[in-house]
Parts: structure tokens; sequence; C-alpha cells
């Protein structure tokens, strides 16, 4: 191997960790946008602030069964001296109704519209109907039991803001204020491409392994808001691994394996080739391979081979990329902190990640090593990450872990 080979020059120095981030927010665009039913945009996140077309309620209604009435009407009342109010009609909830005057009541159900006149809604449960009349034993103060037009959501305001993640709530919310379809971020098409002649679907033979990496990788595509455009197996050979990269009309290419220094390492190389490689090697454990690059306009990632060491990378570089991509800017994730069970040793000078499990504040190492261990990501449900400048941290040590 040549010693000007670009697979050895990322190794001679290696990116710090969070310069990677940095690398990958200049180089990754925004997916574009499309429109969706409000039936098919949860987990989607909102290109622009969605503004509501109708109030949400679009009238005023009533809150319980019981009448409408004028507030003012049943002040005194008691349950010896009951207001006495004359019954002029009945709604109920989809029905229009008309007005109630003075000494009158109208009697209505629950989502019904108050009538013109009344502006509170007595419960049944306080009245009683005696020859056309109500009895009305407890008095109402203006508004109670009534749900006021555009209270929730008020016509022409934002009712989902630009990035926002669309939860099923969201998507209620947009439904009410007659939102049919709703402007996101277009999932990018990713291409999954996974490295290695020894690699099998199943039934391996000697010498070969299951291909664990194409079913991890696309589930955690689609964890994060991407789509898989195609997934492919080539073994360790440099024109397979070309055409591959080439050929691609993803957004993003994902290859793992051949991405380190080792004579069939090829993917750098390829990269290096057609385009350009911006990241090969990072002062981190595990996935120090790591490379980023970009060919023909499209971003690829080189992660390793190493089950591990491809979802750590994934889950902090690739994760971070693609949430860029449909609009998520703040990472979403979810930091806690606890104790340390037991020590954990790091290196100074490579930011170390480490596989834990946090439980009622307690933060328990799973594993330490091996990057082959994928079982390890079962067992464990958080990251402690130890920066490159201490060697670790000692039992009964706080710590922040990020829960994945």
């Amino acid at each position: 191997m040549m010693l000007n080979d670009v697979r050895m020059k990322g190794f001679k120095k290696r990116m710090h960790f969070l310069d990677v981030f940095d690398v990958i927010r200049e180089h990754v665009k925004c997916a574009g946008s499309e429109s969706v039913s409000v039936d098919d945009c949860v987990s989607r996140v909102t290109f622009g602030d969605v503004r509501a077309q109708l109030d949400a309620p679009p009238f005023n209604k009533s809150a319980v069964d019981g009448y409408a009435v004028l507030a003012r009407d049943t002040y005194g009342a008691s349950q010896y001296n009951p207001a006495k109010l004359k019954i002029v009609g009945e709604c109920a909830a989809g029905e229009s109704c008309g007005v109630v005057m003075k000494g009158e009541a109208l009697r209505i159900m629950t989502g019904g519209m108050v009538p013109t006149g009344a502006c509170a809604c007595v419960m049944a449960e306080y009245c009683e109907e005696k020859d056309g009349y109500v009895l009305v034993y407890k008095p109402v103060a203006e508004a109670l039991n009534v749900c006021m037009q555009g209270e929730d959501v008020k016509r022409g305001t934002i009712a989902v803001h630009k990035g926002v993640r669309i939860t099923p709530y969201c998507a209620g919310v947009l439904a009410s204020v007659g939102c049919s379809e709703v402007t996101v971020f277009r999932k990018p098409n990713v291409a999954i491409i996974v490295t290695g002649s020894e690699l099998v679907e199943s039934k391996p033979k000697s010498g070969q392994i299951i291909d664990s990496n194409s079913h991890t990788l696309c589930a955690l595509v689609c964890d994060c808001g991407g789509e898989v455009l195609s997934k492919k197996r080539v073994g360790d050979d440099y024109e397979s691994i070309k055409g591959e990269i080439v050929s691609s009309d993803a957004d993003v290419i994902i290859v793992t394996g051949a991405t380190s220094c080792g004579k069939k390492d090829y993917v750098p190389l390829v990269v290096d080739e057609c385009g350009e490689l911006l990241v090969h090697g990072v002062a981190m454990k595990p996935a120090g391979p790591f490379g980023v690059g970009k060919v023909g306009g499209k971003i690829v990632f080189l992660l390793p081979g190493n089950p591990v060491a491809a979802c750590v990378a994934f889950d902090f570089f690739v994760r971070f990329a693609l949430e860029v991509m449909v609009g998520i800017y703040d990472g979403e994730k979810i930091l806690v902190k606890g104790v340390l069970a037991r020590k954990v040793a790091s290196a100074v000078g490579r930011t170390d990640i480490f596989r834990v499990k946090y439980c009622n504040g307690v933060v328990e190492p799973v594993r330490v090593g091996g990057s082959g261990v994928l079982s390890s990501m079962i067992r464990a449900n958080a990251y402690l990450v130890v920066p490159e400048n201490i060697d670790g941290y000692a039992k009964g040590t706080e710590v922040s872990v990020r829960l994945f």
C-alpha cells in the first residue's frame, strides 16, 4: 500500500468527534417539501407554519347535556328558590337552533350549537322539567359549560409551527381547523450498500456470516424520517462498489464495511476518485473508521462493518444528517442524569461512547468493548459519551446519558 493512499491520510490525524457535525451541517441540505394527507402526516415535519382555515370549535357549543340559558336569568337560583324558564326548543349535536330570549331556555345536548342570546349552559342534573318549563336549582356564570367559538384555535392563527414533528394530536388539531393536506419536508431517499464477500442473507456456509447490518440500517433510516430506496450487498470488489455508489439515484448513500485502511477497504478510494472524501477517520471509539464524502452531489456515509460500530456511527452522525434534511434541527435527543454503578475508563485524545443501561437514576455500563456484539444494543438503552479531554469516570459520578 502506497504511503500516499487516501485510506491512510485520514488515519494519520483523525478528525475530532465534534468537528464531524460541522462538516455534515455544511454539506447536507434540506430534502425539499411535499404535500401529504392529514391522515398520512404523523411523524413528518412541517415545512412551514400551518395556519387554521377555520375556527375550532367553529361555533359556540355546549359542553354538557342540559339547557342553554341567559346566565343572568339564573342568578339567585337555589334549591328552595329555582329559576323558572320557558322551554322554547331543543338542539342536538349537528343541528342549528333559533334564539333564546329573557326568561327562556333551550334543551341542548353535548356538542349542540348554543342558540343566539344564550350565553351559558346549565347541567341537566341541576334542573327539573315541569309543564313546559324548566326549574333551575343552581345559578351559572356567563360562558359556563360553553366551548366558545375559536377558543381552541382561531382562524388565521398558526395551528402548528414550522419544524414540528407531527404527533397524532397535531394531526387531530389540523383536521379540526380544516387542513386536509399538510406541506411537510420530503423524506430523503437512502441507498444502503453493505460490503463483504463473507456476507449472506441466510444459511451461511463455513467462513460466511449472516448480514445483519442491512436490516438494522433499514430500520434506523425509517426511524429518523428517511425512506430506503435500495438495499444492496456487494463483495469486496473495487468495481462493484464503485458501480453501486456512482449509479445510485438516492439523496444519501450509506456504505458499511471496507471503510478503513486495509488492502480491500475500497470505499474511501472510490469516494476519493469519484468525488470528494471530506472525513476519513474520527478520534472516537467505536466507529473510528467512519467517513463522509460527496459523489455527484450525493452525500455518502462510510460506516464500519462491525455491527455496533455501524449503529453508533449511524446514531450520532447519519441520524443527525437525515434529521437536518427533514427539518429537525434540535436533534430531539433525550438526555437524563444518573449515577454510574461502576467505573468506566477512557483514553485521553479520543471520544469514547459506552453502551449503558439507565434505570431509576442508575447508569450501568453494559459492555465497554466488542464492536461486533450487536446483542449489547438490546441490553443497553442509552449512550454515555466520554469527551476526549478526560480519562473516564469513577464509580458514583453523576453523568448525563443519551437515551435511544
